[in-house]
């Protein structure tokens, strides 16, 4: 437990903590008025029962006296009333907190998916090479509600019913003290060992449960994502088995875990009202007159119909903690930052919009730059030197696995090199000014990413609607030869939604959106990998003269299979083995490597 709490206390802030506090005082307070109200039973009960102590009890007879009553059943029913309205207030006070608890525990859930969100997207690129995207988002949807239901929620009813078990013992214990250890020993016990025999599974339960959850989610986002080659192989199937496999764990877990939370209630129920029958017993052997037993048996009923439910509760939360812990370490793990660092993962993400863009006017280099991919034999890049004149442009060509795309992915700040060092204009790149290196670069990747969204917000991708330039956003679709299809053919125009992952679209649609994406913001460094693969020769043609026309404005970097795509770069760099064995106009590269000539047809 005070493992749990320490790491629960490392995911909050200093200001949640405090709140957690403040609703842990208004449970204190709740389990007062609770335990008042259970103990204003047994007065009223004694009156009903004999009216006589109006007389004889000091306390009933100076408040008869007081508000001047002219008859005990008057007195009766103001006493019947008072009782009524106390136990009105304690349920309202209960009701407030719970509303109070239901703030915190939303809250608590919000802010860690959000937290959770922006530490992976803070992350290095390197990350998302080792993780999966599936596990990620399970993360954040599922995993970060069930720390809230399976931690924050029973630590809350932990505290709230165990101070009001406490207190309702302590009032038994002050009216007698053997029937209310009696009580405590007999439900602690049955309990406690129920908990004890079942801990062990409850963790199992736990960490079953999260890895049948991440299964579940990369079932499903590969079975959705893929389901165009799904059913072109007739192969739905076999995802939907394998979605199955999981869900049934998950579902059986779920039984096998409500039904050790529920065990005890059952058999306490029988014990429960068992015990009133042996309390009168017990009453009955100290010759227990029947106007002290009246109150004494109503106190214990209603002390128990209030004590039962909330020790099941507690068992509950108990029970809800131990498998939840699973999911409470992998947010742990997620979300501490590493060592060293100073700002949050929301700060740093904040920081980025800021940030002007780090020019390049004179030249681009790269220095004797080597980097080796994790897991990997050998290295993709092996001290590759690379300068790029500003307002050039560049063509990156060679075989599969020669280095092109790692290059680039250093280029733009995704990969860090494992020795060697990049300047612009003189100024070193490095991990603190990288962002900045980032908001002056364009990128047109080979997969482009289309969101179920308008033209609009996928040119201007991730920028507010109220942002929005449309004129950017027209010139860059202009550029891009997607102007004048979307004018033609979009039912809306610019507002028209092009559907999940661009699903009404062809590939060169797609790619042209991508192309105007990278152009919006008006880089001064355009970088395209294989940009121009999935365009016909004439639309290639087209979007390359309209590329080339910006090469005196911008430094381009192209990087391509179909060496027509760079014959008009300025420069085309030869690489083999993470390294650039030749360069040279298209010309050049054509007389003189056998490999380039055999690519480029002969």
């Amino acid at each position: 437990m005070p493992h749990v709490l320490r790491q629960l206390l490392d995911l909050l802030t200093a200001d949640e903590r405090r709140q957690g506090l403040l609703l842990l005082l208004s449970m204190v307070l709740v389990a007062a008025v609770e335990t008042a109200g259970i103990a204003s039973i047994m007065p009223f009960m004694a009156v009903v029962s004999s009216p006589e102590l109006i007389e004889t009890n000091q306390w009933l007879k100076a408040m008869y006296e007081g508000l001047d009553f002219d008859s005990q059943t008057a007195f009766l029913r103001f006493l019947g009333i008072v009782v009524v309205a106390f136990l009105f207030f304690s349920t309202l006070l209960k009701a407030g907190n719970n509303w109070l608890v239901l703030r915190f525990d939303n809250k608590i859930n919000y802010v860690l998916a959000r937290r959770l969100l922006a530490q992976y997207m803070s992350r290095p690129y390197e990350f998302f090479l080792n993780r999966n995207t599936a596990e990620l988002g399970k993360n954040i949807l599922t995993e970060a509600r069930n720390v809230v239901i399976g931690v924050v929620s029973p630590i809350g009813e932990l505290v709230s019913r165990g101070l009001i078990a406490l207190a309702i013992m302590g009032l038994l214990i002050a009216v007698d003290p053997f029937v209310a250890l009696l009580i405590a020993s007999v439900l602690g016990s049955a309990y406690a060992l129920v908990y004890l025999i079942a801990r062990s599974k409850l963790h199992v339960i736990g960490l079953q449960q999260v890895e049948a959850n991440a299964e579940k989610y990369k079932a499903a986002d590969e079975a959705l994502s893929g389901i165009k080659e799904l059913k072109v192989l007739g192969r739905e199937h076999t995802f939907l088995e394998r979605f199955s496999l999981y869900a049934e764990r998950h579902a059986r877990n779920n039984v096998a875990a409500g039904l050790i939370s529920d065990m005890p209630r059952h058999a306490l129920e029988l014990i429960a009202f068992g015990g009133i029958l042996l309390v009168v017993l017990y009453l009955l052997g100290r010759n227990e007159q029947q106007a002290t037993m009246v109150p004494l048996l109503a106190l214990y009923a209603f002390a128990g119909y209030r004590l039962l439910p909330a020790l099941q509760q507690l068992f509950a939360a108990f029970a809800l903690l131990r498998r939840s812990v699973a999911a409470l370490e992998v947010l742990h793990r997620d979300l501490m930052p590493a060592p060293g660092e100073r700002i949050s993962a929301e700060q740093k993400l904040a920081g980025r919009a800021q940030l002007t863009a780090l020019p390049l006017n004179e030249q681009l280099e790269l220095r004797n730059i080597s980097f080796q991919y994790a897991g990997a034999p050998e290295p993709a890049i092996r001290g590759l030197d690379l300068s790029i004149s500003a307002n050039t442009s560049v063509g990156l060509v060679g075989p599969s696995g020669c280095g092109k795309t790692t290059t680039v992915d250093i280029i733009l700040g995704l990969l860090a090199p494992a020795s060697g060092e990049m300047r612009a204009d003189g100024v070193p790149i490095n991990a603190e000014n990288m962002p900045a290196w980032q908001r002056n670069v364009g990128y047109v990747p080979q997969q482009i990413y289309i969101s179920d969204d308008t033209v609009t917000r996928n040119i201007a991708f991730g920028i507010p609607d109220d942002e929005v330039d449309m004129d950017a956003v027209r010139n860059a679709a202009r550029i891009a030869r997607l102007a004048e299809f979307v004018d033609r053919d979009m039912p809306q125009g610019y507002d028209t939604v092009i559907g999940e992952r661009g699903a009404r679209l062809s590939g060169g649609q797609r790619q042209r959106i991508g192309i105007a994406r990278a152009l919006y913001r008006d880089p001064a460094i355009l970088i395209m990998d294989e940009a121009t693969s999935a365009l016909d020769g004439i639309t290639e043609e087209s979007v390359m003269d309209a590329v080339h026309e910006l090469s005196k404005k911008k430094t381009i970097i192209i990087i391509a299979h179909r060496l027509t795509t760079v014959r008009d770069c300025d420069v085309i760099c030869l690489l083999d083995h993470g390294r650039i064995i030749m360069r040279g106009n298209y010309d050049e590269l054509k007389r003189e490597s056998l490999w380039f000539r055999s690519a480029a047809g002969g």
